[in-house]
């Protein structure tokens, strides 16, 4: 049966690879997996779709961002470039090594499952794939196949090329993340199952594997109080972002008011707190206001508290996935894009971004502050969030930068009080003056 699946499969990729030669000339620039895949827009997606396809108006944005670099998942790339049929060959070795930890019997079995759910797996796509029944249930067997394989290889600490190189892994990585690149998350649950029903320190939930191959990623929290139901891989990180998000209450108006950036706030006397550690999540931004020990009122603060992360090259990549996934999925609950909006107004130029690093919130492995700002400020462009779960705290904000007193209260900290020493000069020339009044108007009343 092994030996007949990978005949089959080597014949689809031959007349994949014969398609595709018919239509090298044909413009670059269009959207390949329209035509080599024969994909069919679905206007009124099904009640289970939950894997869309990103529109043109976001892709020309950063067409890199959405786009699989090495691998291969699910029918909106399938085959679609030649740089990706290089992965097909690792599909096959592991789909020989899963038949040989399963045996034959147990594979057949979860070939019919795909078989069974045929379409109940093709209604979780927002366009449709006229791939022959055979060819979409054994794409869909191996991509699956891969997966599972992938995870326990990596969580068994096995030796594998793939897993070695952590450039390699790492790449991988972001592709089983991007938006279009997908499976339904039932399907590779269920086949494990089916494989592996014991739960044992050998064999743990997929929920497990999971986390385990995706926690190196730094900047997102990986502790769930219990497993969420998860669509996919990018729901999957999107639910490691989105944790116990509250939304705060609108404005009357519904929008979000126009905000300084960080360099204009900071300056008029709102500090910023980089958070890191256990329990603390991406999107959990607060606003406080703090009393000072020394009773003077210029030494009150408004502190903005943002979690610490990490920005690298790909990060860009993770963000518009996840704010496509919630465009179109989430189109009430914006919670990635309600953050990724308000970064944007902190985040002007390369001086906010540095303002943001001192303060421990950003930590730049990109070198370039120009770059990250570059980001920040293009990222939401033809985006549309809901109402901002970071309404109130924005407008407190816009109060406080509007408010003069505060400005006069920061420039009285800076000069007058930017250290011990320094403040503590002022407070005696401050005593020295008034005694010198005092003495002065004594003096006067004598005579």
């Amino acid at each position: 049966m092994l030996l007949a699946i990978d005949y089959s499969y080597l014949l689809a990729i031959k007349t994949r690879n014969l398609e595709m030669g018919k239509n090298e000339n044909q413009s670059k620039d269009q959207y390949c997996s329209i035509d080599i895949n024969k994909l069919e827009e679905i206007l009124e997606p099904k009640a289970d779709c939950c894997i869309y396809r990103v529109p043109q108006y976001l892709r020309k944005v950063n067409e890199e961002a959405y786009t699989p670099k090495l691998i291969s998942i699910g029918p909106l790339h399938y085959h679609c470039r030649e740089e990706l049929m290089g992965m097909e060959t690792q599909k096959r070795r592991y789909r020989v090594k899963f038949g040989e930890r399963v045996g034959i019997s147990k594979f057949r079995e979860l070939e019919k499952y795909i078989s069974d759910q045929e379409q109940h797996i093709r209604d979780h796509y927002a366009v449709s794939s006229t791939l022959e029944c055979s060819e979409y249930i054994t794409m869909i067997l191996n991509d699956a196949v891969f997966i599972i394989e992938l995870f326990m290889r990596n969580n068994h600490r096995v030796d594998d090329f793939l897993l070695d190189k952590s450039q390699l892994k790492t790449h991988i990585m972001l592709d089983l993340l991007l938006l279009e690149n997908q499976i339904p998350f039932f399907v590779l649950n269920d086949l494990y199952l089916s494989a592996f029903p014991s739960r044992s320190d050998e064999y743990p939930s997929f929920f497990t594997l999971c986390k385990n191959f995706f926690s190196c990623m730094g900047m997102f929290n990986w502790t769930f109080s219990e497993e969420p139901q998860v669509k996919h891989f990018t729901d999957f990180l999107r639910h490691a972002v989105v944790v116990q998000v509250q939304p705060t209450a609108q404005p009357p108006n519904g929008e979000t008011p126009d905000l300084p950036n960080a360099t204009k706030l900071n300056e008029s006397g709102l500090q910023f707190k980089g958070i890191k550690g256990k329990g603390k999540y991406l999107l959990d931004i607060n606003l406080d206001k703090r009393k000072s020990r020394i009773p003077l009122i210029w030494f009150d603060e408004t502190e903005l508290e943002i979690p610490f992360i990490e920005i690298y090259d790909d990060t860009e990549c993770l963000f518009r996935n996840l704010m496509a996934l919630e465009v179109f999925h989430y189109p009430t609950q914006t919670y990635v894009c309600n953050y990724a909006d308000l970064m944007g107004y902190l985040i002007d130029t390369a001086k906010d971004v540095d303002l943001l690093v001192e303060k421990k919130i950003i930590g730049n492995f990109v070198g370039d502050s120009e770059a990250i700002a570059k980001m920040f400020n293009t990222i939401c462009s033809r985006i549309t969030p809901s109402p901002s779960c970071y309404n109130t705290i924005a407008t407190d904000m816009t109060e406080h930068y509007n408010n003069r007193w505060n400005h006069l209260k920061a420039t009285l900290r800076s000069v007058y009080f930017t250290n011990l020493w320094t403040g503590t000069a002022t407070v005696a020339a401050v005593v020295l003056l008034i005694l010198t009044v005092i003495q002065t108007v004594c003096s006067i009343m004598q005579v």
